[in-house]
């Protein structure tokens, strides 16, 4: 154990002494992942409308109460106000729309003025007791073939639409005595609320991004210390030195292993931490966002999390170890190592798509169950049951790879 834990400083003394493999490991990957996944959300929206800002928002017949709304999100949705005659060019909202801009139409019986319908709906209802239809109709139009364009109509629904008539009804409605407005509201800057509300929508949403990313992470840093800890030492003839010594080949791997475990576990870690940032950054909570805002875990799940990273580390440092071990030619061990990279890289993309749950056999495939586990984590559905299984098997794992390392070792490196 002694000699293990001085392979482990020496390795990681190699790593830290250079700050381009410092930056390598812990820096650069997840400032990579981040800035990807927050460009995301703006290259969707240019490519179904064809521009890098705001979502546009075609606006008709709009009624003062809404051009003075306060809470139209400006910085988030862009307002064109069409004139009628411009609108009745086009042959259909359709063809407003189909460019993946949003269509908002304010439409009354008689053209009658849309705050005077809202004023006499409340004239009805509190002079005459009558609860009469509105004349007043509010229409949002959106292209159906296109997926941002919803998620778009739906966010704009949520963020201005409802508001605003929320806002018309609480302006009409408290004009008459003894309407209490306020009889019961959630304190919105209640740091509790605040967090709760916003997290119950971002963890599940980020249950389809977080997994794939950590384990994409993961795997591109074990892949790349392992090239440097035996493809390149066995190329320059330095393992075959390192085996001749007193040392035991099994110490020896143990101890790389090890430092590969400690240094991949940390950038997961740091990896976490930056995408975390970026969802609290992330205050306009666009409907393309691939980490909306509020995500947030519990002291629970961080530990939950931490605790299967380094049985999963493992698997994969060992797997990379069997294969630099194996090959001659450093390339033939750096292209075997990223078509597994490759392969995770779909899996996340399926994952981005699965809004079902995963079946009990998922938690007994190495790697693919750290993925499931993770998103059980996100999601706060975490069976202790299922979540030893994926520990116990990537142990098991982990453990069988090393046996096959040390016998393919003292065999002799081709």
């Amino acid at each position: 154990m002694r000699h293990a834990v001085t392979i482990l400083k020496w390795e990681i003394k190699k790593i830290l002494s250079s700050w381009q493999k410092t930056l390598a490991i812990f820096l650069v990957p997840a400032a990579v992942i981040v800035f990807a996944v927050n460009l995301f959300p703006k290259l969707l929206s240019y490519l179904s409308t064809g521009s890098l800002g705001a979502q546009r928002v075609v606006v008709v017949n709009a009624p003062e109460s809404f051009i003075g709304f306060e809470d139209k999100m400006e910085d988030f949705f862009n307002y064109y106000y069409m004139p009628e005659d411009e609108y009745r060019s086009y042959g259909s909202g359709y063809d407003i729309v189909r460019n993946g801009d949003l269509l908002l139409v304010f439409e009354t019986v008689d053209n009658k003025p849309f705050e005077d319908c809202i004023k006499e709906k409340f004239d009805a209802l509190y002079q005459r007791g009558e609860d009469q239809e509105s004349e007043a109709y509010m229409f949002v139009v959106y292209n159906d073939e296109q997926f941002t364009s919803m998620a778009k109509a739906d966010q704009f629904m949520e963020d201005v639409a409802g508001p605003f008539m929320d806002s018309i009804t609480e302006s009409y409605a408290s004009t008459y005595e003894g309407y209490d407005t306020a009889s019961f509201s959630t304190d919105d800057f209640n740091p509790i609320t605040f967090i709760l509300d916003h997290r119950s929508q971002a963890n599940p949403q980020a249950s389809h991004i977080i997994p794939g990313i950590m384990i994409i992470l993961m795997y591109y840093c074990s892949y790349s210390l392992a090239c440097d800890m035996i493809a390149m030492e066995k190329m320059r003839g330095f393992l075959n030195k390192l085996i001749m010594t007193p040392v035991s080949i099994k110490t020896i791997l143990w101890g790389k292993a090890l430092a590969v475990n400690l240094l991949v576990s940390v950038s997961a870690v740091i990896t976490f931490v930056f995408l975390f940032l970026s969802s609290w950054i992330n205050r306009s909570n666009d409907a393309g966002s691939l980490l909306p805002f509020g995500l947030l875990l519990m002291p629970d799940q961080l530990i939950y999390m931490i605790l299967v990273i380094p049985a999963t580390v493992l698997v994969m440092t060992m797997f990379c170890f069997l294969v630099a071990i194996g090959l001659e030619k450093l390339e033939d061990t750096t292209a075997n190592l990223q078509l597994v990279l490759l392969i995770l890289l779909v899996e996340f993309f399926v994952q981005m798509f699965m809004y079902w749950d995963p079946i009990t056999l998922e938690y007994f495939i190495p790697i693919h169950n750290t993925i499931v586990i993770f998103r059980d984590i996100l999601m706060s559905d975490v069976n202790i049951f299922l979540y030893l299984i994926v520990i116990a098997v990537n142990l098991s794992l982990g453990l069988f790879l090393m046996k096959k390392c040390s016998k393919k070792l003292a065999g002799g490196i081709k």
